[in-house]
């Protein structure tokens, strides 16, 4: 017996279908083809009759669907599902916690902020506790997309409209996105270093999430730039986004 059929017999009976089920859902949504009932059966390690049970279960459910040739493929509900999940994972509410980490890991002001126009404007912010360099960015500010770092790491990956392309602005677009960041060195503030990473979901970039801090007896770029990065990924994932940064080494 296979990995997943010793898990769902450790399962109450009725647990056990529904863990059973549930394989079968995931096997099917990482399948690039159709399978057949005995290709199921066999991979998930199941009685054919068990297998064919559940299929049929999901088939009346809209769950699962046959094709032309009898084979099983993820149904219409199963999208229905998942596109309620995306509708209601918005992009603010997804980075809230990876701005607690980063904030609470680093001792530092963390932000997410959108593109709107040529601007960005700030929609969630954490500052560290008393005591710590709080900075006076504020919900609902608005700064010029390309004087900033979040602002830099949106429009990487969004395009600039043509009366602001410059081949040095280019460039610089090209460099961030390349390394799969940006950093503002005391170019807004002066001794506020940022360093910020785009998130991305179904449709593409949809914000960024950055942290400032002191550029004097802050973190050090080598900690910061992974942590962000990270943050960003994970979110990402979250909101079914495909990020096309690789994983920052830590």
């Amino acid at each position: 017996m296979g990995e997943l059929g010793r898990r769902a017999e450790q399962l109450p009976a009725g647990n056990r279908s529904v863990s059973r089920a549930l394989d079968i859902l995931e096997l099917l949504a990482h399948s690039e083809r159709a399978l057949g009932l005995a290709e199921v059966a066999r991979r998930l390690d199941l009685p054919k009759t068990s297998a064919l049970s559940l299929l049929r279960a999901l088939h009346s459910r809209s769950f699962a669907a046959l094709d032309e040739e009898g084979r099983y493929v993820l149904g219409l509900r199963s999208f229905e599902v998942g596109s309620v999940y995306l509708r209601r994972m918005t992009p603010v509410r997804v980075v809230e916690s990876e701005l607690r980490c980063l904030t609470d890991e680093l001792m530092v002001t963390s932000h997410f902020a959108v593109l709107q126009g040529n601007d960005v404007v700030y929609l969630a912010k954490h500052d560290p506790p008393q005591g710590v360099v709080r900075l006076a960015s504020s919900l609902g500010a608005r700064l010029p997309a390309v004087s900033t770092a979040v602002g830099l790491a949106q429009l990487a990956h969004t395009g600039l409209p043509a009366e602001a392309r410059t081949p040095s602005l280019l460039e610089q677009l090209a460099q961030v996105r390349q390394a799969g960041h940006a950093i503002d060195a005391g170019g807004t503030v002066r001794g506020i270093q940022c360093v910020a990473a785009p998130v991305f979901n179904a449709t593409g970039c949809c914000g960024a999430i950055g942290i400032s801090h002191v550029q004097q007896g802050g973190p050090t770029t080598s900690v910061v730039v992974p942590a962000v990065r990270n943050a960003a990924r994970r979110a990402s994932a979250v909101l079914g986004g495909a990020c096309p940064v690789p994983e920052a080494a830590v």
